[in-house]
């Protein structure tokens, strides 16, 4: 990571997770880049509430118009509406999705377990389509923290079984343990310590911090050729499928011909 990378996850442990951290000096410019970097994750409040509490520190330069731009910055998308949260949710494959509407109808099952499920498949599938989801990230770790809201990891563990999502779990794991200082023993469904292979791939999935960018096919009038909006995209959303093909196989194969299929909408009649 660079000096931005680095001190934008400091200010993110000190913000959410109330850590101590000491920041690397940065020009102004390098200041500013930061806060796209903030805006581009969605995590403006938790990186601001970091910079409130590293303010002091020598190496903190900000101008005036940079701590006013800050400060603009409200608490009214820290937390994800719980309604939001507990909507349905689906897989691409079939099979694995209706093993998960089965375990989402079960209102007899724990609702926190069935919360923390749900956060786990967002995050997945949000690695697979778009890449870091560090927002959501960051709701996972505080969700795992949360001493009052109390989480079945047995039940948790065997869902995450039955659905072929141990090793994206894992994944998971890793990058909270790489980004924001959790030990292995704070993240129970993980089970077990990470593999290096595992550790290497969040290293490089936190390192990368690109704009999602869609692809789709579209047809001239006057030729019978089809052609895509943009090839990097698709290039790159291959790429990503096939690299997370091990981590959970049978949603990665299913997710990828699933946004193909949607991309072909794209083309007129």
């Amino acid at each position: 990571m660079n000096t931005i990378q680095r001190n934008f996850f400091r200010l993110l442990r000190c913000g959410v997770f109330h850590t101590t951290e000491t920041l690397e000096p940065m020009s102004v410019h390098k200041w500013e880049k930061l806060h796209q970097l903030s805006i581009l994750h969605d995590v403006q409040p938790y990186a601001y509430k970091g910079l409130e509490k590293c303010k002091d520190q020598f190496f903190v330069n900000l101008t005036e118009a940079q701590w006013k731009q800050w400060a603009q910055v409200t608490e009214n998308n820290t937390n994800d509406d719980e309604e939001e949260l507990l909507r349905p949710y689906k897989l691409t494959n079939p099979i694995l999705n209706h093993q998960l509407q089965d375990i989402l109808d079960d209102e007899q099952s724990d609702i926190n377990t069935r919360k923390m499920l749900i956060q786990i498949i967002r995050i997945a599938r949000h690695i697979l389509n778009e890449g870091l989801p560090l927002r959501l990230l960051i709701d996972l770790g505080l969700m795992i923290k949360d001493k009052d809201s109390k989480v079945d990891y047995s039940t948790l563990a065997e869902w995450l079984r039955k659905l072929r999502f141990q090793q994206m779990a894992q994944l998971e794991g890793a990058l909270l343990i790489e980004l924001f200082g959790f030990e292995t023993i704070d993240i129970p469904f993980a089970q077990g310590d990470v593999d290096k292979k595992t550790a290497i791939v969040a290293k490089e999935l936190a390192e990368y911090t690109n704009v999602h960018k869609d692809f789709y096919f579209s047809q001239s009038p006057d030729s019978i050729f089809v052609h895509t909006s943009n090839s990097g995209a698709l290039i790159s959303h291959i790429k990503r499928s096939a690299r997370y093909m091990r981590f959970i196989p049978s949603e990665a194969l299913t997710n990828f011909f699933a946004s193909f299929a949607h991309s072909l909408t794209h083309i007129e009649e």
